[in-house]
């Protein structure tokens, strides 16, 4: 079985026909017919059926989609090993990061990535998505995650201590401390429900017996922030994406019983996997980032 014919029978699975795979692949529609039938006989299995004029996926390829795709990857994370030990670190250095660290931690991460290794491009993949999932088929090489608790069998490396509060419009912010029962008179702007700031709240309510009220909530950081700026609620968000908006007075720190909820944000890849010297520049990166943000804090 080669990383050719996999790539063949996938791109035919994606694209519904031998002839747009082929193009698309920049072979001649035999070859592609041919890695086909080679796959086919060295699983024993058919990987497509006749229909009408055109082919549909069987039934065991169907079964081995993911599979298949997990072996495609782990082939290109070898190709581009192999190269990176002959050459600088290159190639496409894809990663999952929540919204909020896309717009407010990496920018500089990014930059200084293009100092020390110019020829690697970044590809930023955000909720929602099924990083878990992703990391282990080898679909993206690295995750920045923003939790409570460090997951099991993954490498770890810390970014930030994180806080996540409540913010609102310096007309609606209170000087008081507000319990939670005040807080949900309020119209309450949240993350999506899966989201690791609003699971932390809930928590946070069900513990006291109540239950939270969003009147709104939205899966990008970027929108929660625009609302509070328009004075439309009282939000929660990471306080990393309202530090400028605080320090200018345009929107000010709610203090409310109990919080900040506090995380850590990090890049995390799973347990026994080599990183290619495309993350390990990157992790380079973050270190020295994390170390020299050390530095300053215990300067001041």
């Amino acid at each position: 079985m080669t990383p050719r014919q996999v790539r063949s029978v996938l791109t035919v699975l994606e694209l519904g026909s031998v002839h747009r795979a082929a193009e698309a692949l920049y072979l001649a529609p035999s070859s592609v017919s041919a890695q086909i039938r080679e796959l086919s006989t060295e699983l024993g299995i058919s990987l497509f059926e006749a229909s009408g004029r055109g082919i549909v996926p069987s039934s065991a390829l169907r079964q081995l989609h993911t599979s298949l795709q997990s072996f495609l990857n782990h082939a290109e994370h070898i190709a581009q090993l192999a190269h990176s030990l002959a050459h600088e670190p290159s190639g496409v250095l894809k990663l999952f990061a929540p919204s909020s660290m896309c717009i407010y931690r990496l920018p500089r991460l990014i930059e200084a990535m293009q100092l020390q290794a110019p020829r690697v491009e970044i590809m930023l993949t955000h909720e929602p998505f099924a990083y878990r999932q992703a990391l282990q088929t080898g679909e993206i090489d690295a995750a920045i995650i923003v939790s409570q608790v460090q997951p099991e069998a993954c490498h770890y490396h810390l970014l930030h201590n994180e806080e996540v509060v409540f913010v609102c419009h310096p007309e609606r912010w209170q000087a008081s401390t507000l319990s939670l029962t005040a807080l949900n008179a309020h119209p309450l702007i949240t993350t999506e429900e899966a989201c690791s700031y609003r699971v932390a709240a809930e928590a946070h309510f069900r513990a006291l017996g109540l239950h939270l009220k969003p009147r709104q909530a939205f899966t990008n950081v970027e929108v929660i922030r625009r609302c509070l700026l328009a004075n439309m609620g009282l939000g929660l968000l990471p306080a990393c994406v309202v530090e400028d908006d605080v320090a200018q007075g345009h929107l000010k720190i709610q203090a409310v019983e109990g919080t900040p909820y506090r995380f850590q944000s990090a890049l995390i890849y799973p347990e026994g996997r080599t990183a290619l010297p495309k993350l390990s520049a990157f992790i380079q990166v973050l270190e020295r980032q994390r170390l020299a943000a050390q530095l300053d804090t215990s300067t001041i």
